[in-house]
């Protein structure tokens, strides 16, 4: 009986099976729009610039752009969408439209961004491992 039901479920999960694919979809909207409210609610006003070109050992290189306290980029192959709301950055780090990282940063110094992110979205403090980012030359 379990062959039969795992047999059925791999048939329909690779034939595109409606059920599949609404299970996928309910999925992707639930964990975009989780990290679009996480956003939504960080609203002070922006009291840093985090705009520029930037290097992590972990991530890569990453490049932001600001604009009021939207902020849009990459790391790595990643795309950044995020927001600054007083002294952080509040970071959702994507691959296509999927958000699979969340990030909490602060500028420590000029040239210095250091915080958590977590594979949690939102993030979640308690699982979050360091991040450090270092501003490249102009």
């Amino acid at each position: 009986m379990r062959r039969t039901v795992w047999a059925f479920f791999l048939l329909a999960a690779f034939s595109g099976c409606s059920v599949v694919t609404e299970f996928n979809d309910a999925r992707y909207n639930r964990n975009n729009k989780t990290g679009d409210n996480w956003l939504s609610d960080q609203s002070e006003p922006a009291a840093i610039n985090v705009a520029g070109n930037w290097t992590s050992n972990d991530w890569g290189r990453a490049s932001f752009s600001q604009s009021g306290r939207r902020v849009t980029g990459t790391i790595g192959s990643y795309t950044v969408h995020g927001v600054v709301s007083g002294e952080r950055a509040y970071l959702l780090i994507a691959q296509g439209d999927w958000y699979y990282y969340s990030a909490v940063l602060e500028l420590q110094r000029p040239g210095l961004l250091t915080g958590r992110f977590s594979r949690a979205i939102p993030y979640v403090k308690s699982v979050g491992r360091p991040m450090r980012l270092e501003q490249l030359a102009h």
